[in-house]
């Protein structure tokens, strides 16, 4: 995963650098599908808190700790290593769809664009608080 992280961070500075270009329309159906692909995802990991909490696994001592096994898999990993988890695989897919969408945006010059718009969307959310 951290060699695509990284792939993908290099490929977006050559973008925003101007060195990767794309033809708009190939690059906004490229950027439109990441976007969507990134909402999928966030929706999949929602949806893994509904393990945090199993049953039906009965009362015998092997069957709770393979129910917490399996919770753990779901939501929080092991002791060793916090992103093995559903959750965890899941979040990292999530950055890299991210940084996917962000280079196609910069491929056709749309970057600043974007993170303009992002940071009114900001900027009025916050205004309430």
């Amino acid at each position: 995963m951290a060699d695509q992280a990284a792939y993908w961070r290099g490929l977006k500075q050559q973008a925003v650098n101007g060195e990767f270009r794309l033809e708009e329309g190939l690059g906004e159906a490229l950027r439109a599908a990441c976007e969507q692909y990134v909402y999928d995802l966030d929706d999949l990991k929602r949806q893994t808190g509904q393990l945090e909490h199993l049953s039906g696994w009965g009362g015998l001592d092997s069957a709770k700790l393979l129910r917490a096994k399996f919770e753990a898999k779901a939501v929080s990993g092991s002791a060793e290593d916090t992103t093995d988890s559903a959750a965890g695989r899941l979040a990292q897919h999530i950055e890299i769809a991210q940084l996917m969408r962000d280079t196609f945006a910069a491929a056709i010059g749309k970057l600043q664009a974007v993170d303009g718009q992002n940071a009114g969307e900001i900027a009025a959310n916050g205004e309430g608080i």
